[in-house]
């Protein structure tokens, strides 16, 4: 089985997408991979965990169910996160020019195998 650090760097091979980071859900990065575009890995992780907090208080009290992935989209970027397990968040930056359907669907694909890693 590869590392985690190397599924991540496969990870930010996908179009579009330039920062992959696994966030613990008390907000510290386990792990994380840049393409160098100036992203501080660190900083998304701290963040993230409340993001998904937040999320997921949305989704119960509008009763639609459980998170399985959110995606938020700014002016200079899009963010896609995925929970692997109850412990830990993935979450990729892309770029707003990205295949969002496909930074989802790589996300869907890979998580098992990021998750069975942790």
């Amino acid at each position: 089985m590869p590392s985690m650090k190397d599924m991540l760097n496969d990870l930010i091979k996908v179009e579009g997408i330039n920062t992959a980071v696994i966030v613990g859900r008390d907000g510290f990065v386990i792990d994380g991979a840049s393409n160098g575009a100036g992203m501080d890995v660190e900083a998304v992780g701290a963040v993230i965990s409340t993001g998904i907090g937040t999320a997921e208080i949305m989704g119960r009290e509008l009763q639609v169910g459980t998170m399985s992935q959110g995606m938020v989209e700014y002016n200079n970027g899009i963010i896609v996160m995925g929970l692997l397990g109850k412990d830990a968040v993935l979450a990729c930056v892309a770029d707003t020019k990205a295949n969002l359907g496909n930074v989802r669907y790589q996300i869907k694909k890979r998580s098992p195998e990021i998750q069975a890693a942790l």
